[in-house]
């Protein structure tokens, strides 16, 4: 019986040196950025605190969400995958699990709490969980085999590939950048050669008002509008289309309108980029 027990002593021991031995080989640790028992990414600072208490037991310790390095990058096989479970109602157990890039357990440690504040709970038992690994005393020690894993040769080539991908789109947001530029300079001088070919201010010609022994017009009455004859020559001067706005008028042929203003009939129309604006004597018939 005591051959046995020291037997299974001695078998424990090579357990834990291959435990601690198989640790010190991983450069790095993943810690999930949400865990199953969360409803959202870092509830309660439940992740931080997970890489905390990592860095605490010298692991370099990296969240899913972070930017990774660039030598686990091409070989991911340089990292741990931290998984923490949660299970129990009365008492909460957690397990925290670290796995290779082979999906094989490294190491677990678990941790319990009767905390009924949901809260604290898992902040607890996660905080008991890693008090197993201060037996670890976990010290990185690089191991040829991981270091130059052959099947990480192909994630190296998606790697590539992925970075190749990045840095041709990053040149063609430049090349965008670069060419919006140059279109808003050409929109620039363009816009500025226009605003030179803008003619001066428009010049306002003043109504006069006709005196009295000028002729005036008889405005005779047509299927739409009006036209102004010329009480002296009896000669139709201006055509007049009804609009849909009392006392305005368009002035056919002359691209203006006529409209009442202060009781006077004005007229209004450009010649030769200037607004010329006059009054009329008008005669309705």
């Amino acid at each position: 019986m005591k051959k046995i027990v020291i037997v299974l002593v001695i078998v424990s021991c090579i357990l834990k040196l291959d435990a601690q031995q198989n640790i010190n080989d991983y450069k790095y640790v993943i810690v999930e950025k949400q865990f199953h028992f969360q409803s959202e990414p870092n509830q309660y600072d439940l992740n931080e605190l997970t890489r905390f208490l990592f860095k605490k037991h010298g692991f370099e310790a990296i969240l899913e969400s972070d930017i990774y390095p660039d030598d686990l990058k091409s070989n991911f096989c340089l990292a741990l995958q931290s998984e923490i479970v949660a299970k129990g109602f009365l008492k909460t157990t957690v397990t925290i699990s670290l796995k290779d890039c082979n999906n094989n357990v490294i190491f677990q440690a678990e941790g319990s709490t009767k905390e009924k504040d949901f809260s604290k709970l898992y902040s607890y038992a996660i905080r008991d969980a890693f008090e197993k690994f201060n037996k670890l005393k976990y010290s990185y020690m690089p191991k040829e085999e991981i270091v130059n894993n052959p099947k990480t040769a192909n994630v190296d080539q998606s790697l590539k590939k992925n970075s190749d991908e990045v840095e041709k789109l990053k040149a063609e947001i430049e090349e965008l950048k670069k060419d919006k530029e140059e279109k808003a300079t050409k929109l620039e001088d363009r816009t500025t050669k226009e605003l030179k070919k803008i003619p001066e201010p428009i010049k306002v010609v003043e109504p006069k008002p006709s005196k009295a022994n000028e002729a005036y017009f008889k405005a005779q009455a047509t299927h739409n509008g009006y036209n102004l004859v010329n009480s002296v020559t009896n000669k139709v001067v201006y055509t007049l289309t009804k609009t849909g706005l009392d006392n305005v008028f368009i002035l056919n042929g002359d691209n203006g309108i006529m409209y009442k203003k202060d009781g006077k009939w004005m007229i209004e129309y450009v010649k030769e980029s200037t607004t010329v604006v006059e009054m009329l004597d008008i005669v309705f018939q």
